[in-house]
């Protein structure tokens, strides 16, 4: 149960396509929650899980409405719908308009979204301005990941408005709100430049707590635009997306609290107040998809009985050790997954 916030600065980078292309790849539970104000591109991108049409006026604007009483983030699943492959979204507003009704609730979605116990939230911003609503979302992330491409303006703009966002977020501070950035760049073709924008962002009074580079891939792009062919684990974007889905599950891994165990039970910052950010997988970390979870789009994880524990595992014979799961977007191996690129 931990939110992690996706946002941008200025221009179209693919703050919605990082999201999705993480969340398929998340090792828990997860919904893509899209909270962009320009309007929503997953109902109009992708298809649902059985192939028909996502329902574009149920999500935000219904859970809101819902809401209106008391927001509580055991009404947030009745409200999401799966597209292809399994992942649990919740579909942004229709029309920018719409905005104007959920008002003063934009905080309150923040605190339901990291309190969505058994689930992570990755929560598409979009571009966020001075005077953007869905900017009172991130005082509740766990992490704030700023997506920007290599072009020299596209930098610039995303130094000012992370420098204008750490006043209210205090990324310095252990109990504050951590930024970091994603960029979007062909791994081949821009080391060059990549490595300028994290020699700009390194100069920074602001601290970033991680950088990584997310693979240009136009081809991989259209799996998240719903043209699911052919093998989208050997896309770059997918490859590259890995390496970002584990940091980031590791780096809020301490916030993650299972469906089936106490809220108390689980402290969410260390008695020092310091950051966990290695942790090793534990036992509740399944995979998203619906075949894993056995239940149908907008059901709750606790109205399905819990899965039996995991058997020991089996001693290595002439067959050779157990092979790892296989899921829908994973790469076939470590060795596929040469151009996902992680700097520190």
């Amino acid at each position: 149960m931990a939110l992690v916030a996706f946002a941008s600065s200025k221009g179209s980078p693919g703050a919605t396509t990082a999201a999705l292309a993480i969340g398929a790849l998340w090792p828990r539970p997860v919904v893509v929650a899209e909270c962009d104000t320009a309007g929503s591109d997953i109902a109009i991108r992708m298809p649902a899980l059985d192939g028909g049409v996502l329902d574009a006026d149920r999500g935000l604007v219904t859970l809101a409405a819902a809401g209106r009483r008391g927001l509580r983030s055991d009404l947030l699943l009745s409200h999401t719908q799966q597209v292809i492959g399994g992942l649990d979204v919740l579909v942004g507003l229709r029309v920018p308009e719409q905005a104007a009704g959920i008002g003063n609730m934009w905080p309150q979605l923040g605190s339901i979204f990291d309190g969505l116990q058994g689930y992570d939230v990755l929560a598409d911003l979009g571009r966020c301005g001075a005077q953007t609503p869905q900017n009172a979302l991130m005082r509740s992330a766990r992490l704030l990941v700023m997506v920007c491409d290599t072009e020299p303006s596209s930098v610039v703009h995303l130094r000012e408005r992370i420098n204008v966002l750490a006043r209210d977020l205090d990324p310095a501070n252990p109990h504050g709100v951590p930024i970091a950035v994603m960029v979007v760049a062909d791994p081949k073709k821009k080391r060059e430049a990549v490595r300028e924008v994290f020699a700009a962002l390194d100069q920074m009074d602001v601290p970033i707590s991680y950088k990584w580079v997310l693979a240009w891939d136009p081809q991989g792009a259209q799996i998240f635009a719903g043209a699911v062919t052919g093998r989208p684990d050997r896309t770059a974007l997918v490859r590259s997306a890995r390496q970002v889905a584990g940091d980031l599950s590791r780096a809020v891994a301490p916030f993650f609290v299972p469906a089936d165990q106490p809220y108390d039970a689980w402290p969410q910052q260390e008695a020092e107040g310091e950051w966990h950010m290695q942790v090793e997988p534990q036992p509740w970390q399944q995979p998203h998809l619906a075949e894993s979870e056995g239940r149908p789009a907008g059901q709750p994880a606790d109205s399905v009985p819990p899965p039996p524990p995991p058997p020991p595992p089996p001693e290595h014979d002439e067959a050779g050790p157990p092979t790892e799961p296989r899921h829908y977007y994973h790469a076939a191996s470590p060795e596929d997954d040469q151009q996902g690129v992680r700097h520190d």
